[in-house]
């Protein structure tokens, strides 16, 4: 008996694997995601927004949009206001609409504090669901 020369050993099958139905499934997937997306769009109002690589996308209208401009203007609701001004209309806002995101939109070349200033009142009107946005490529 010559076990060298594989008598015993059944003959190897070639495994294939198809991917027809991955690749269908995959663009049936990008279909939806690029269908139910939802695009944010941004007012108007002079500020010019950094730019980051990811991307992020919310409901429009549970945002509470506020604007910092470059020479630290604040801007809410179309208005401009101050700090203690701020902090009232979102005291009372958050008393209606407790799930809504404080969404800031600073200039880019904005002072960090003038950010860190708005987003202590946000906390202090106790949201707890901030955002700053962005320009994504």
């Amino acid at each position: 008996m010559d076990f060298r020369a594989g008598g015993f050993r059944p003959p190897k099958e070639r495994v294939s694997l198809d991917l027809t139905p991955l690749i269908d499934i995959i663009f049936q997937l990008l279909i939806f995601f690029l269908l139910t997306a939802s695009f944010i769009t941004t007012p108007n109002l002079g500020v010019e927004l950094p730019k980051a690589s990811s991307k992020t996308t919310a409901a429009q209208q549970k945002d509470l949009r506020i604007s910092i401009t470059r020479d630290g203007k604040i801007e809410f609701e179309g208005k401009t206001v101050d700090r203690s001004a701020l902090l009232r209309r979102l005291t009372t806002l958050q008393k209606e609409r407790p799930n809504a995101r404080v969404l800031i939109h600073a200039d880019k070349k904005a002072y960090h504090g003038d950010v860190v200033k708005v987003m202590d009142a946000a906390k202090a009107a106790k949201f707890r669901r901030m955002g700053v946005a962005i320009h994504s490529n």
